[in-house]
């Protein structure tokens, strides 16, 4: 917690930008610092010809926080997705971190992994931003996150303060008339611009229409399209993995692709995805949807093999993408991910990991 205080404290001598406490209408404190510069943009970050990079996931690692208790799974780190969580990630030499996107009942966007519900399935667009704050004390605001990133990127000797921000599907269960997919975006978009990180941030996602939201309303923005392996799955597939499958026709589906509503056997559907019939039509998605960047999933990584994770880095690169691999949990992941040709990947164990790194 001094990391993020002590970041926090720079913004009075930094320039550039000044920090604002606002009110807004939930009663909340924003800690959004307003319009200002930042000193390295994603832009910067993408045209680096180094690799492999190391990127933070969801902040400086996943570590859950054990339900309903709010105690770390690992209590030496801090919960992934939270403030300190981010700060430590930069402070420890991450130059881009993702966290996870979510939006409250009154329209607030917060960082939380990995659904938009809670453990006990309640969703997180059933509670207003204070009401959140209540029952999960550890859920920060994107506004929060964004101002640890901005103080990060202003401070840093070296290209840091860049944000992935993962665009999280709406699930059936939280969103089952399907409508959030566009007032999400928004949402995401807006936070994004109030605090001045339109040149800092990228978004990625599994859904390729939240992607070409974004598209559409911050085309300067870059982008990032993801890949699971049960996206590749027939739905005989899934079924034969536990899961139930039901097939869907979606209202806005500008790339024409198969979706459905998956979920465990006997449980709620959690998931709404589209399929993909190979890894072609993934690629032909991402290009259509303006992407920069393609992610492999590590469910598909350990099944295509070397051979096929080669022809995916390949198919990549030549459509000039850069292509990460999510996520490394140890230094040998990472290592194994830079042996396959990846540009990059999403790690817990950044400290580690930076040992593999080129300095930048």
């Amino acid at each position: 917690m001094r990391k993020v205080v002590s970041l926090v404290g720079m913004l009075a001598v930094l320039g550039g930008c000044s920090s604002a406490a606002e009110t807004d209408s939930t009663g909340e404190t924003s800690s959004a610092i307003g319009p200002g510069h930042v000193r390295y943009t994603a832009a910067q970050f993408l045209a680096l010809d180094k690799a492999p990079i190391v990127i933070g996931h969801e902040g400086d690692g996943e570590n859950f926080a054990q339900w309903p208790t709010s105690k770390p799974t690992d209590p030496t780190k801090p919960i992934n997705d939270t403030v300190a969580s981010v700060a430590l990630a930069y402070a420890q030499g991450a130059s881009m971190v993702e966290i996870d996107a979510e939006m409250t009942k009154d329209g607030q966007i917060v960082a939380s992994h990995d659904f938009d519900f809670l453990p006990d399935y309640t969703c997180i667009n059933s509670y207003t931003l204070r009401d959140l704050k209540k029952k999960v004390p550890y859920i920060p605001t994107l506004d929060e996150i964004l101002l640890a990133a901005h103080v990060a990127n202003l401070a840093s000797p070296h290209i840091s303060g860049i944000v992935m921000i993962e665009l999280k599907t709406p699930s059936p269960l939280c969103d089952p008339g399907d409508v959030e997919e566009q007032p999400f975006v928004q949402a995401v978009v807006a936070t994004v611009h109030r605090n001045g990180m339109g040149d800092a941030v990228m978004f990625d996602g599994f859904s390729p229409n939240l992607v070409a939201i974004a598209k559409q309303l911050a085309p300067n923005i870059p982008r990032e399209l993801d890949l699971d392996l049960l996206q590749l799955l027939t739905p005989a597939q899934v079924t034969g993995s536990g899961y139930s499958v039901t097939p869907i026709t979606k209202a806005f589906n500008p790339y024409g692709l198969q979706w459905a509503e998956v979920g465990p056997a006997g449980g709620p559907a959690i998931y709404r995805l589209p399929g993909y019939t190979d890894v072609t039509q993934f690629f032909g998605t991402a290009v259509a949807a303006g992407a920069s960047i393609v992610d492999a999933e590590e469910d598909f990584i350990g099944t295509a093999g070397a051979a096929g994770v080669a022809q995916f880095v390949g198919a990549a690169h030549s459509l000039g993408m850069k292509a990460y691999a999510d996520p490394a949990h140890t230094v040998t992941d990472f290592a194994t991910f830079a042996g396959l040709g990846f540009d990059g990947a999403y790690c817990d164990d950044i400290k580690g990991s930076l040992a593999l790194q080129p300095k930048l």
